[in-house]
């Protein structure tokens, strides 16, 4: 059956008549039941609908997505992400992004193959990260995750970023980034595609924000955007 990628014990379940009758079939031998029920799914939780942060009552924009809406008033303010960042999808996050434990990035083709199942005809964009990150790391942890789940994605986004990285920056340094992405010529060929935007953790919505604007200027028209934790 496999190892859990959380807990790496052995798996071993019954599955249900569901999935037994390929109803919501999943990928078998990568997360066991007990971890998944403690993944901190935000699906059913009051949420912000603009970009999936937690609320306690609120049903309207957060603060954060009402000052996107202000700045970027010819976007639509609109996110999904999946899991809180916190408890096992932070580890996750932890070792898998920062410690290189490639074996993590199956951990989530589920729930990738569900948005893609949702939304058939877009094509996923991965966040690409800087020239320094990618020398230090080996590997850009967006794009391996599609490739483990096995959806096609297309990458025509550079990031010139040369500066300290996301992850060491406060808030307020993270809000105060420049704009770090740039296009290659062949993205001309997808303007009329519905474009997904991926990347693994949504913070301040900087980074998304810099790459949804930039593709509207170049005339997309059709940009979600999916992250796994938020």
């Amino acid at each position: 059956m496999g190892q859990c990628l959380f807990c790496q014990n052995e798996i071993r379940e019954v599955l249900t008549l569901q999935e037994l009758f390929g109803f919501g079939k999943k990928n078998r031998g990568t997360v066991c039941r007990t971890c998944e029920e403690k993944l901190p799914r935000l699906a059913g939780r009051t949420c912000c609908p603009g970009c999936m942060r937690p609320q306690s009552l609120s049903t309207g924009l957060c603060e954060d997505c009402r000052s996107w809406s202000s700045r970027y008033p010819e976007l639509t303010i609109a996110h999904h992400a999946c899991y809180a960042y916190t408890g096992i999808v932070k580890d996750w996050l932890q070792r898998y992004k920062f410690q290189g434990d490639y074996r993590l990035a199956g951990a989530f083709t589920n729930d990738l193959r569900a948005y893609q199942r949702a939304h058939p005809q877009a094509l996923f964009l991965p966040l690409p990260i800087s020239i320094a990150s990618y020398e230090e790391r080996g590997f850009n942890q967006c794009e391996e995750m599609l490739k483990q789940a096995r959806i096609r994605y297309v990458q025509f986004l550079e990031n010139q970023h040369a500066g300290e990285k996301q992850s060491e920056k406060n808030r307020g340094e993270r809000l105060l980034t420049t704009q770090p992405f740039s296009l290659r010529v062949e993205h001309k060929k997808y303007l009329q595609q519905e474009i997904i935007l991926f990347d693994d953790v949504y913070t301040t919505g900087r980074t998304l924000y810099h790459a949804k604007s930039l593709l509207y200027k170049q005339g997309f028209r059709s940009v979600r955007s999916v992250t796994i934790a938020r």
